[in-house]
């Protein structure tokens, strides 16, 4: 049994291998990235490369976590590499299975950002996908790939849209959501914070540790249970900045906290206040996909990661 994430070294990624490791100790699970991941067993290298993709796959693969990704504000900044790292890698990673003949269970991170324009306040199972940045086409373009390579018996797919994962650890990253960790992450850290965007912008939320389990968990579903479309919505609740900042201060357990100040960016605010306040996904019910139960949950399984 050899599992591979791409990804590996990243915030989601580095979690999820370490999960795998030790739901499957028996297994080798290959942790992929540019950068260094912190496994037992790694490969570093360009996921966009034709002959490093081809090596990652051979015949042992049963399971592949595909989480590689230049994220929203990085993909919509430089669209060529967005292009090369989120669809093009993609679709060669699919042809370097096809090559093998034996298909794997395909697990791919996709994002709400597969929607856009003037959505709801909930998104839902039946909110049509129409991006408004290019990270979220390729993401969609890469939804529609897995599908039909699954149809063709190629892989065995499963691709599930999330929404904002927190809390991210260390630095910002270059995603639009980036604050939405910020907030919890810096104040704890007894550091001050300037919040681009205002108190009550809202954001669909998922815990790191519930978006782990929702991969491990779509990796053992049964492929009956999925029909043709193979990708899954998967819950985020909706929180506020300022109720982010409320369960900071109310499960801080004695920290000295840091303080948040608004400065809001209006140009990030713009685009804030056009992404759902939640999602809900009746699928993912069904399916067995846990969300997070409130900000309260979010912010204790990170202070939990603290210590």
């Amino acid at each position: 049994m050899k599992i591979l994430v791409t990804g590996a070294a990243g915030f989601i990624g580095s979690a999820l291998v370490r999960a795998l490791s030790a739901r499957h100790p028996q297994a080798r699970v290959v942790a992929f990235d540019i950068v260094l991941p912190d496994a037992p067993h790694f490969i570093v290298g360009d996921i966009a490369d034709r002959e490093v993709t081809t090596g990652l796959i051979d015949g042992d693969t049963t399971h592949i976590f595909h989480l590689a990704s230049l994220v929203s504000g990085g993909a919509e900044a430089d669209f060529e590499g967005g292009m090369r790292i989120n669809l093009d890698a993609t679709r060669e990673l699919l042809e370097a299975v096809r090559s093998v003949g034996r298909p794997p269970i395909f697990v791919f991170a996709s994002s709400i950002a597969v929607y856009g324009g003037d959505l709801p306040e909930m998104i839902t199972d039946h909110t049509p996908a129409l991006p408004r940045l290019s990270y979220g086409t390729q993401k969609l373009v890469c939804e529609v790939l897995i599908n039909d390579y699954t149809r063709r018996g190629f892989v065995d797919g499963r691709s599930l849209r999330l929404p904002t994962i927190l809390v991210r650890p260390g630095a910002a990253n270059t995603a639009i959501s980036g604050w939405a960790s910020a907030i919890i992450r810096e104040p704890l850290a007894g550091r001050d914070y300037d919040c681009p965007v205002g108190p009550h912008t809202h954001m669909a939320c998922l815990s790191l540790k519930r978006t782990v389990e929702a991969f491990m968990h779509a990796a053992a579903l049964p492929t009956d249970a999925l029909g043709s479309d193979r990708t899954t919505l998967l819950t985020g609740i909706p929180v506020t900045a300022q109720q982010m900042i409320d369960a900071v201060r109310r499960i801080s357990a004695g920290r000295k906290l840091g303080v948040v100040h608004f400065a809001r960016d209006a140009h990030l605010q713009a685009i804030m206040d056009r992404v759902p306040r939640a999602t809900r996904s009746e699928r993912a019910a069904r399916l067995g996909f846990t969300p997070s139960a409130g900000i309260d949950e979010i912010v204790g399984d990170y202070i939990a990661t603290l210590k």
